[in-house]
């Protein structure tokens, strides 16, 4: 008797937990109904404030729902869980939110310190899990945007520079003058060596001609590009949010 109450109480336990709204939240979200999971997950807290599944999953749906800050401080708690699997995982999903807040950052120098944290926690979730193939994935391509905006801002920083050096610098001679205008009709020509030494040679001898090196480096833009230089591929980033999943 007391053999048939113990197995009693175990399957009513089990029918306990596979009813929790956890497990409800789950199936909204496989469904799509993130708004939905997020309902049930939250009503889940009310009963359990301390379990981890929980930070990872209203994370995951904060970020599903497009919500990045939110998703940010529920799964920052999720990837400090002495789990290593939930660990990793949230901190992939934690990269994905950085890459996402990055994109819609307006400043150029808060869009790259989120996806240096991206790196970093994409970096941290291989650690914890080295057969994690999609953050590995989605480390290059994030690498690769992060390198892209940096070259931007350097490029930038160097226009700004030779503007100012421009305005600082006197205005032409007649001779630099001469030559410039020369250089431009052998480029329109097709003559670009020949304008691009017509050019070095005249920076080299005359102080006034030192703004002229923004032509030699059009000149030879052109020239790479006849010889066959291509364009940088664009960078696919659709695929970063990957395997973002409830547990």
């Amino acid at each position: 008797m007391r053999l048939n109450v113990f197995f009693m109480a175990l399957l009513l336990s089990v029918a306990a937990v596979f009813a929790r709204p956890i497990n409800d939240g789950n199936k909204l979200f496989a469904a799509g109904d993130y708004a939905g999971a997020l309902e049930k997950y939250m009503k889940a807290r009310e009963a359990e404030p301390a379990d981890p599944l929980l930070f990872y999953n209203i994370g995951t749906c904060q970020y599903k729902l497009g919500n990045y800050e939110e998703a940010k401080k529920e799964l920052e708690s999720a990837v400090r869980m002495p789990d290593t699997r939930l660990a990793a995982k949230s901190a992939y999903n934690l990269a994905n939110t950085h890459f996402r807040i990055g994109e819609k950052a307006s400043e150029p120098s808060a869009r790259i310190a989120s996806w240096r944290e991206s790196v970093a926690y994409l970096k941290k979730a291989i650690d914890l899990d080295n057969k994690f193939e999609n953050a590995k994935k989605n480390v290059e391509i994030v690498q690769r945007k992060l390198k892209e905006e940096l070259d931007k801002q350097k490029e930038n920083q160097d226009q700004n520079q030779d503007n100012e050096n421009d305005q600082k610098q006197p205005p032409l001679s007649e001779k630099a003058k001469e030559a410039l205008a020369r250089a431009l009709q052998l480029s329109k020509d097709g003559k670009y060596e020949e304008a691009k030494h017509l050019l070095e040679n005249i920076i080299a001898e005359d102080e006034t001609a030192g703004q002229l090196n923004g032509h030699v480096q059009r000149i030879d833009d052109v020239m790479e590009i006849k010889a066959g230089r291509k364009p940088k591929a664009k960078i696919d980033a659709s695929n970063t949010d990957n395997d973002l999943e409830v547990i």
